[in-house]
């Protein structure tokens, strides 16, 4: 009797794991970045895609529901790494009204998210803008928004993901 459950148990738990292993692929709702490499024309700098998140990315996903990621053209305003106590909050989401540390420049994302700019070595913090507000939704464990570092003679790749219309 022990051993007749045991294999129902483990029966029920290969089909369940099959669908959500099943149901989780990739291949339903892609978050791969269009491809902007062959873009770069820069030697030095950070280069990288926007990208807006809408709808429902949990891990069951509906076709009817599912969520969408489009490259989108935004403004970036790239500043001296950034903490925490350096901007004012809108709210939680990760909006903000304003950047106290040093603004470096701003550059535009095209059709197809991408962006690049020639950045001099350094931790650098790269905020959207979003109608009047800022947008960094991350922070590198250090304490900075949505920062990355450029090393010289390089190019670091930046992704920017607008995830406040997503559901996970």
């Amino acid at each position: 009797m022990k051993s007749k459950i045991v294999k129902y148990s483990i029966s029920i738990f290969l089909l369940t794991s099959l669908f959500f292993s099943i149901s989780c692929t990739e291949d339903i709702v892609s978050i791969e970045p269009p491809n902007n490499e062959s873009k770069i024309t820069i030697d030095q700098g950070a280069w990288g895609t926007v990208r807006f998140f809408e709808g429902d990315f949990m891990p069951v996903y509906d076709p009817e529901t599912g969520g969408t990621i489009t490259p989108v053209v935004r403004d970036i305003y790239i500043h001296e790494a950034t903490t925490d106590d350096m901007v004012e909050r809108d709210g939680y989401g990760g909006f903000y009204k304003s950047i106290a540390s040093e603004l470096i420049a701003v550059v535009q994302s095209d059709q197809d998210g991408f962006f690049q700019i020639k950045l001099e070595p350094g931790k650098y913090s790269f905020f959207v803008k979003e109608d009047s507000l800022y947008y960094g939704s991350k922070s590198d464990g250090e304490g900075h928004i949505v920062s990355e570092h450029v090393f010289a003679d390089s190019t670091t790749e930046v992704t920017l993901n607008i995830t406040y219309l997503a559901t996970y």
